[in-house]
């Protein structure tokens, strides 16, 4: 018997298509399922159909009618900015982001749902099969994890850096969020949103000026964070991250809130205090495990000083890691002198990444800390009030430092370094006896 289906691409109307660039705007509405959970199917049809048709709206308020926006399994939407004959990609890529900015003004007035919005620059190709237009290309997959990516970072809309370049009207406000590969891709993109009055947490009646000197401040910092290969510029953590601190201050000034986006590179930096292999070239690797926290991290303390590690320690540094953020990052350079002997204390440091000699007055090498160990508790168990030894670099350092101030305030953790300053001075006092004992002991006349 003869098959009536379609054996090659032949039996299709038409698979030729021309390929074209396209700025692409996928949307998603948040918390979608929740929404019409305890909805009639009628329900929610009309709910949907008066959401899209309120997007068709706003995009041919901005575009004209001319411009289409498509629904995408169910709350997802779709639309396509072309360049126009005579038209320069600024158009292109200004229309796309004028809509999306009016979608986020539709939500804040609560025309519409919350909707989170990806906007990606790309090359897609169309065809006829059967009478329906499809669309290939891997861009679509970008401006959909972009639009994913929009609740990781809390902002409503991301862009890739093309979009942006070609802003005009909005580059005053254009954020850098960051050079990410997000997971299952294979190559990275650089991010941007838009904070201006009334959307990104941003009140209408934001100080401008303060604003634009959190955009500033934040832009400066995403550039060292990301680093800039043809200006020749690498990752320079210490100096994102000051930056970073920087730009968060401001942004609880101006609006009472932290920002998201600067709070996940701040956690970044905290988990990867240094470049990881290839984040020049990758940038941040959304999707992947980060980092054991610093409570895992203190549990490899060196000497076997957590073998009698009991429930409260154990609460404190793994479950509850709200304390992490009391321990300030540190960098120090190989040959740098980290605490000098008889100096009053500044703090107890934990080591991260590298490895110190300690040595006592006269210079002499008492001993060399490897990562996972602590120094300088000494000063405050006993209350000695000045430093016991000094400190050098003996590599390049990523420390973790924790004030005498702070450690008031986590008992648990005075705990802790109270136990490590209790087996340093036994340790110490068990060297100084068998170096005491050699020194006495006689010397054989035939040697």
């Amino acid at each position: 018997m003869e098959s009536t289906m379609p054996t090659t691409p032949a039996a299709a109307d038409d698979l030729l298509g021309i390929e074209k660039e396209v700025v692409i705007l996928l949307s998603d509405m948040i918390g979608y399922s929740r929404l019409i959970m305890d909805m009639r199917p009628s329900e929610i049809k009309q709910f949907m159909l008066k959401y899209h048709y309120n997007l068709k709206e706003i995009v041919c308020s901005v575009c004209g009618p001319e411009q289409r926006i498509e629904s995408s399994a169910g709350d997802g939407a779709l639309a396509l900015f072309e360049r126009k004959n005579g038209q320069g990609k600024d158009r292109m890529c200004g229309q796309a982001l004028d809509v999306a900015l009016k979608m986020v003004a539709a939500m804040e007035q609560g025309i519409i749902p919350a909707t989170r919005i990806g906007l990606f620059t790309g090359t897609i190709i169309e065809a006829v099969l059967d009478g329906k237009t499809m669309r290939f290309g891997s861009s679509f997959s970008v401006a959909s994890r972009l639009e994913e990516l929009c609740g990781f970072f809390g902002t409503n809309i991301l862009m890739d850096r093309e979009v942006a370049f070609w802003q005009t009207e909005h580059a005053p406000y254009l954020t850098s969020i960051g050079k990410v590969t997000p997971k299952n891709f294979s190559h990275p993109v650089h991010i941007f949103s838009v904070y201006r009055p009334g959307i990104h947490q941003c009140p209408a009646d934001i100080d401008l000026e303060k604003l634009r000197q959190f955009i500033a401040i934040k832009n400066s910092a995403v550039e060292f964070f990301c680093g800039n290969v043809l200006q020749g510029i690498l990752p320079d953590f210490p100096l994102a991250r000051q930056q970073l601190l920087t730009a968060q201050k401001l942004f609880c000034q101006i609006t009472g809130k932290k920002d998201l986006a600067t709070e996940r590179l701040l956690e970044y930096i905290g988990n990867y205090p240094q470049p990881e292999k290839n984040f020049v070239n990758s940038g941040m690797q959304i999707g992947n495990p980060t980092g054991r926290n610093l409570g895992v991290r203190l549990l490899n303390l060196s000497n076997g000083l957590f073998k009698a590690m009991n429930t409260e320690f154990y609460q404190t540094l793994v479950l509850n890691t709200e304390w992490e953020r009391l321990f300030q990052l540190v960098w120090r350079k190989k040959g740098d002198m980290v605490l000098q002997y008889s100096d009053h204390p500044d703090g107890v440091y934990f080591i991260d990444q590298g490895s110190v000699d300690v040595l006592d007055l006269q210079g002499e090498l008492i001993n060399t800390l490897n990562p996972g160990d602590v120094f300088g508790e000494m000063a405050y168990f006993p209350k000695m009030g000045r430093r016991s030894a000094t400190v050098i670099a003996r590599t390049d350092l990523v420390l973790r430092q924790i004030s005498g101030e702070d450690l008031k305030r986590l008992p648990v953790i005075k705990k802790i370094f109270r136990r490590i300053a209790e087996n340093r001075k036994r340790l110490n006092q068990k060297r100084s006896a068998q170096l005491a004992g050699a020194q006495k002991q006689p010397v054989d006349p035939i040697r």
